[in-house]
């Protein structure tokens, strides 16, 4: 990793969060906040809502809970390579009865 690190000016990472009748990221009810998962990246960084580092979302379908799988899909584009590959996935909503999620890792790319 160091090597990628030091021969390359930016990095990108894709991560894709499956979800049943579970949102992801989105709005709260109370406050419109953004209540969302958040990542941590090589470095320790977190990458989070309403940040420097927010993620961008192709594509948020988690807050459609219609007992059918969807999906909310996560881009990460960096010049500092040392931020990425993202390590953990922190605050996914705690599961209730009838809801379930997997978090699929998606290609590093180093450029």
């Amino acid at each position: 990793m160091n090597f990628l690190h030091l021969l390359s000016s930016e990095a990108t990472h894709s991560i894709t969060v499956h979800c049943l009748n579970t949102p992801i990221w989105g709005l709260s009810e109370a406050g419109g906040q953004k209540t969302s998962v958040s990542f941590r990246g090589w470095n320790g960084q977190v990458f989070k809502a309403n940040s420097l580092l927010e993620p961008k979302v192709l594509v948020d379908e988690c807050m459609i809970q219609d007992g059918s799988w969807h999906k909310t899909q996560f881009f990460f584009h960096t010049q500092d390579t040392n931020q990425l590959p993202v390590v953990q996935v922190h605050t996914l909503p705690h599961l209730k009865p009838g809801q379930q999620h997997f978090v699929e890792s998606g290609l590093v790319c180093f450029l």
